[in-house]
């Protein structure tokens, strides 16, 4: 059956409307400097192999901080579970831990659903609070605020918003970054002046639907002409898809292979032509 024609796509920013990833580096050396001395080479080895999919702690898995243990997930449901170490528990062991749903927060389940995320995680393994690593992750943004950090704008993206804003397509953005430093990223990509609404500090995963709500009650916009492109499954997909959004998910890692969105694409140039198919703006 045709999906509804789209006539409303809410974005997400990091890892979706721009693909640079050189400043995860700069975030790692901030983080290090926080961490004890004793702790630092450990730190910089964990990241560098979780990066290369060669440690437990990598992309799409999730840090339950309590017990200082790394999940698999499916739809909320504790599949897997590894120590630190790689030694994986047994599934007696899971089921007794998570019985249930598990759910996800900013404190003491993370979901690390991009690079961001994993470092913090490794971060918060070996003793640095939630404190120390938001001051080591605004830094970061500070950073990619100056003239220095240099950013490449994907081919054919801001072309595309143009069109779809000529076509009285609403665009959204919706983010978890702070407003400064995410303005900032826009302008440098000078596509700052395309959307309807820009949201900040969205809380997502646990405010996504609250924002979607937002939009479908304010622009009069049925959740089904809604598109959600972004490239966290927890984040902005699952979320979307209950309220019955059409989605786009952006697995730049390959790690969600058979995950339930409408679309899966490796960067934002594969989901161009699905979005110009979407909107039926080629038509």
């Amino acid at each position: 059956m045709d999906k509804s024609k789209v006539k409303a796509i809410v974005f997400d920013l990091d890892g979706t409307l721009y693909e640079d990833t050189h400043h995860f580096d700069y975030y790692a050396n901030q983080l290090e400097k926080r961490i004890t001395d004793n702790h630092k080479a450990d730190f910089r080895d964990d990241y560098e192999l979780s990066i290369v999919y060669k440690h437990p702690m990598q992309v799409g898995r999730i840090y339950d901080v309590k017990r200082d243990l790394i999940l698999v997930t499916d739809n909320g449901y504790v599949k897997k579970a590894f120590e630190w170490n790689g030694t994986q528990l047994n599934k007696e062991l899971i089921n007794e831990l998570y019985p249930d749903q598990i759910t996800y927060d900013f404190h003491s389940m993370l979901n690390c659903g991009d690079i961001w995320w994993v470092l913090i995680s490794i971060a918060t393994h070996y003793g640095l609070d939630g404190k120390e690593s938001n001051e080591a992750f605004l830094e970061t943004r500070s950073f990619m605020m100056c003239e220095d950090f240099i950013m490449k704008p994907i081919p054919g993206l801001k072309q595309m918003l143009n069109s779809l804003k000529d076509n009285h397509i609403d665009l959204f953005m919706l983010t978890n970054s702070p407003e400064p430093d995410s303005e900032a990223i826009l302008k440098k990509l000078k596509i700052d002046e395309l959307f309807s609404k820009k949201f900040f500090n969205g809380n997502k995963p646990i405010s996504t639907q609250k924002w979607f709500e937002e939009i479908q009650q304010h622009y009069h916009v049925p959740f089904d002409e809604i598109l959600s492109v972004g490239d966290n499954l927890i984040n902005e997909i699952d979320p979307a898809r209950q309220l019955g959004c059409q989605t786009i998910l952006i697995d730049t890692h390959g790690v969600n292979k058979g995950a339930g969105a409408d679309y899966i694409v490796r960067n934002m140039s594969e989901a161009l032509p699905i979005i110009a198919k979407l909107t039926k703006i080629t038509e």
